[in-house]
Formats: C-alpha cells, sequence, structure tokens
C-alpha cells in the first residue's frame, strides 16, 4: 500500500486563516518588569479560578485542565504558526493514499519520569487505552475518530490502522487530551487513581495535588526533547510551577498585584482597563480555537419545531448581553466554530439579528398563543423550557442565563434555570430532561462539529457526549462524515457547510468566542499552543 511520507505534514487544512497564538497573546497592555535574558530556577505560582476534573489527559474533558497538562504531557506533533504540523515525539510520519494507514517513526530518547522508555509500544498503548471503555475517556476519544488499531513494527516504528478515512487525526494528535501516558504507570494504577497521580515524559513533573486548592509541579532536570518551535532546549527554567485555585476574582487580582502569585488566569472585565495601564503588570488576552460558548436547543422538546427554535434565537440580545457582562474582552460569537479555527466561515457572521417582535411572530405562527400570565400555551401545553448551566459561575454563564431567562420569558417562554454541579450536570444531560444547555469546546480542528452534531455524540443514560442539540439528521450526518474523510478545499467546502446548516436550522446559537485572560507579575517566556493553552517550559522569572 502507497504512503506518504513526511517530516512536515501536507495533510492538515491549513486555510488563509492564522491559528491561535502560538506564540503569544491576542491582546496585550501593560509594559511588565523589564524580561532581559531568561534565568534559571526559582517557585512561580499561577491562579486559576476554578477547581479541576483531573489530570490524566485521555480521560478529562476541562479546559482548565488542559492548561495543566500541556506542562506535563508530550504530543507526537505540533503546529506552528502557519497552521503545519512539525515533529515532536514523531520524527517522521505517512498516510497512506486511502487515508487509513499512519506510520511514525518515534524519537529514540524519550523516557517518561518513570523511566519508562518512550516507544511504539507505548504508543500502541495510548491509543489502545483511549478507546477501552474501562478508561472512561470523555474526550479524547472523540479526538481519535474511527480509530481502529495500532501495531508496533520495530522499536520506535508503529503503525496506525482507522477503520475510515479521518482528516482530523494528525491536527488532533497535537492536542494536550492526547498527550502521552507512561504505559507501566497507567496500566499499573486504578483509572480514578490515576486520575489524581498521573506520569508523563513533559517538562513538569507532577508532585502534589491539593483538592480544591492547588496542584504542585516540579522541574523535570532529564528533560531534552522540547518542540522546536520551543524557544530553548533541555530542561525548564522554573523548578516549580504551582497552579493555585483562587476562585475569588478581586483576591486573584490582588495576589498578582502584590506579587504574592507571578501570574493569574480569568481576569475579570472590570480590573482589564487598569490593568493595561499598569506598567508593572503584564496583561494577555488569548482567544482559543474549537466551538465557542453556545446555547444548544435540544430538538427532542419543544425546540423540536424549527420556528421555535428560531423564536428562542431572535429573542436573545446577544450583543448586550456580551457586552454588559464582558466589556469588550471577549467578542460576540455567530457561529459553531470560534473565529481562530481551521476553517471558520465568516459568511455566518451577521445572519439573524436580535428582534423580540419578530420572535413573538414566530412562535404565534407556529400556533403558540399569549396567555393572560405572559407565557404561551399550545393545545392546553405551556411553553416551558429548562435551561441547564453548569456550577460553579464559570465565565459570568450563569449571569448570561439569567439575562436570556428574561430576554425569553419577554416573548412567552416559561423558563426554569437549572444551575447544577458537575455530577448533577451529567445526570440531566444524559437524561434528555433540559431544553437549553450552554457548551465549549477547546480544538485545534474543525472536527469538534462532528462531536457535536453526529448522533453518536448524543448524551443517554451512562454515556457522556456533546451533541446537546440531539441533532439527529441524515445529511448533518452525512456530511460530518464527508468531513472526516475530505481533505483540502473539498474539505473546507464541508465544514462550511456544516457551520451554514447549525445557523440555518437554529440547531444552536453562538454567544461569545472564549478568550483565556491572564496578567503576569515578575514572569516571562510565556507562550501559546496553537489551541490557545499557556506553555510554561520557556517561562522565567524576573525582577
Amino acid at each position: 500500500m502507497a504512503v506518504r511520507r513526511y517530516l512536515v505534514s501536507a495533510v492538515a487544512i491549513t486555510g488563509a486563516l492564522a491559528l491561535a497564538g502560538c506564540a503569544g497573546g491576542g491582546d496585550s497592555g501593560g509594559g511588565g518588569a523589564s524580561a532581559g535574558p531568561p534565568v534559571e530556577g526559582g517557585d512561580a505560582v499561577f491562579a486559576v479560578d476554578s477547581a479541576f476534573f483531573g489530570f490524566d489527559p485521555n480521560v478529562t474533558p476541562a479546559a482548565q485542565d488542559a492548561r495543566v497538562l500541556r506542562q506535563m504531557f508530550d504530543s507526537l506533533l505540533y503546529l506552528d504558526e502557519s497552521g503545519e504540523l512539525q515533529p515532536w515525539l514523531a520524527e517522521e510520519w505517512g498516510v497512506s493514499d486511502d487515508g487509513l494507514t499512519y506510520e511514525f517513526e518515534l524519537r529514540d530518547d524519550v523516557t517518561f519520569w518513570d523511566e519508562t522508555p518512550w516507544d511504539a509500544e507505548a504508543l500502541c498503548f495510548n491509543l489502545d487505552r483511549i478507546v477501552d471503555p474501562e478508561a472512561g475517556s470523555i474526550y479524547a476519544v472523540g479526538l481519535v475518530g474511527p480509530y481502529e488499531s495500532c501495531e508496533a513494527t520495530d522499536e520506535f516504528s508503529a503503525t496506525v490502522t482507522l477503520s475510515a478515512p479521518f482528516s482530523a487525526f494528525l491536527n488532533n494528535l497535537t492536542s494536550p487530551f492526547l498527550g502521552m501516558n507512561s504505559p507501566e504507570a497507567a496500566a499499573a494504577a486504578d483509572p480514578a487513581d490515576y486520575l489524581l497521580n498521573p506520569t508523563g515524559s513533559g517538562p513538569f513533573v507532577f508532585d502534589s495535588y491539593t483538592p480544591q486548592d492547588r496542584v504542585v509541579l516540579t522541574k523535570n532536570e532529564d528533560y531534552a526533547w522540547a518542540p522546536g518551535n520551543a524557544e530553548h532546549q533541555g530542561s525548564a527554567y522554573l523548578d516549580t510551577l504551582t497552579f493555585q485555585i483562587i476562585s475569588d476574582a478581586t483576591v486573584r487580582v490582588g495576589s498578582v498585584r502584590s506579587g504574592e502569585v507571578q501570574g493569574i488566569g480569568n481576569v475579570p472585565e472590570t480590573e482589564v482597563a487598569s490593568i493595561k495601564g499598569d506598567q508593572g503588570l503584564t496583561y494577555i488576552a488569548q482567544q482559543q480555537s474549537g466551538a465557542p460558548y453556545q446555547l444548544h436547543f435540544n430538538a427532542d422538546g419543544v425546540f423540536a419545531d424549527q420556528a421555535v427554535r428560531e423564536a428562542a434565537r431572535a429573542a436573545l440580545d446577544i450583543d448586550a448581553a456580551v457586552q454588559s457582562l464582558y466589556l469588550g474582552t471577549y467578542d460576540r460569537a455567530w457561529g459553531p466554530l470560534a473565529p481562530t479555527t481551521i476553517g471558520y466561515d465568516d459568511s455566518v457572521e451577521g445572519s439573524f439579528d436580535f428582534d423580540s417582535a419578530a420572535a413573538g411572530q414566530l412562535l404565534e405562527d407556529a400556533g403558540w398563543e399569549l396567555g393572560a400570565d405572559g407565557v404561551r400555551t399550545k393545545e392546553g401545553e405551556k411553553l416551558s423550557i429548562t435551561y441547564f448551566e453548569s456550577s460553579p459561575n464559570r465565565e459570568k454563564r450563569q449571569d448570561l442565563a439569567t439575562l436570556f431567562q428574561a430576554n425569553l420569558e419577554d416573548v412567552g417562554f416559561a423558563v426554569e434555570l437549572a444551575f447544577l454541579a458537575q455530577a448533577e450536570g451529567q445526570s440531566l444531560l444524559q437524561s434528555g430532561d433540559f431544553d437549553i444547555a450552554g457548551l465549549s469546546l477547546v480544538a485545534v480542528d474543525p472536527n469538534v462539529l462532528y462531536q457535536m452534531y453526529d448522533p453518536r455524540f448524543i448524551p443517554t443514560p451512562g454515556l457522556t457526549g456533546f451533541n446537546f442539540s440531539h441533532t439527529d439528521v441524515p445529511e448533518m450526518t452525512d456530511l460530518a462524515a464527508e468531513s472526516q474523510s475530505s481533505l483540502a478545499d473539498e474539505r473546507l467546502e464541508i465544514v462550511s457547510q456544516l457551520q451554514q446548516d447549525v445557523v440555518d436550522n437554529a440547531r444552536s446559537v453562538g454567544i461569545y468566542v472564549p478568550t483565556y485572560t491572564l496578567v503576569l507579575n515578575g514572569m516571562a517566556g510565556l507562550r501559546f499552543d496553537a489551541e490557545g493553552y499557556p506553555i510554561f517550559f520557556d517561562a522565567y522569572l524576573v525582577s
């Protein structure tokens, strides 16, 4: 079978747009301390706003976790600033003409923290583990798509076989969620224990985790296989890197201003202007690629009627909500992909308007009559919906829900807000007992559309999935399948059609583009990967 071999792969969709800043933030302000040349040593603390789910890259779905994973786990490949695939743990790779077979030549000088060698058997173990139901993968299992098998053909050579073409496969291999685990450590531990005590090969070693408090990482002194876009080779500059949970935004900002911590994430919008004007601080706003935060309309209830979905969308004053809550820090979203994602179609922008009168008319025409209590009814049934959002109040999403509840009630919906913690929220999603649910997904490839709109990803009891809209439309399913097997311009056209379908049929409605905002005080050298996750390998302390 013919195999096309690459040192720099030609199968990644690059398009005309740049990926989310691999080398820096999308917006910055404040001068910060004079950096000077990098210095070795020191202990850095970076404060985050919410707790972690876990640190097994092949299991967790959380972006918060991925910010830690990126420091501990290496990937097979990485995407450079031009969106081209480059070697990391894999030195060379090839793809068969039918798109079913991938051959990898691996580095021969890498070891995991427990001294287990990185080799072809380790690669196969990781890929097999992701699709093993016992591992409980929530997100990574979707990234490997129709993975079928992996065979170690030599000590550092492996052949991966897919059951169907999957154009996103190589791009997805750059994700921190497909970071490589030590096969010895992962096989020996109970999955629940490994989730909180993993073993990778990255520049920072997992040291300890105190729930609801902090994660401590220490320098991997033996690290010598940084990717080609790193600013230096060898071990990291920092001796330790701590991710401390400080949920109170005021305390978080005060901590970085005082120098108690060297960086914080998720900066309060009300503080951005003053932080930008502070020459002692560095402000960074990094848009994340993938699916923006959007509201999904569950088509198994009242939203089975497209007119009701369109009415709900028209009722939402998205511009006002995004501006009032985020004060210009986040851009308003329109479709199911974020602008920095490969294949984004900007023609969806401006494709619908906020118009409460039009929303009311759509409902009236669909047979929903307004009652004296302000709630519409049809054949004795009230237009009652359940709107789910998770707790805690990440990125003010519960505040958005409260604003949108008022918008929807203005046109005749009766809206029950369900703010639920992780376990309760998962149960609700799996039961299908909701009508609106918010979701964003960080991803570098537009295959995230497949994960959100293919019926195989509809949540069911015991099964987590991201098709919150319960979309099960043959034409949409076929398009999603075609997007996985097509390459280059053909795939871009299909990805565009998928975005248009979502907007035209109001399957979900984009609200804002997730943007990771940071403040640094006394630290320089921070970079970002293609998905917008911070990389601390080149970071160092400055005075």
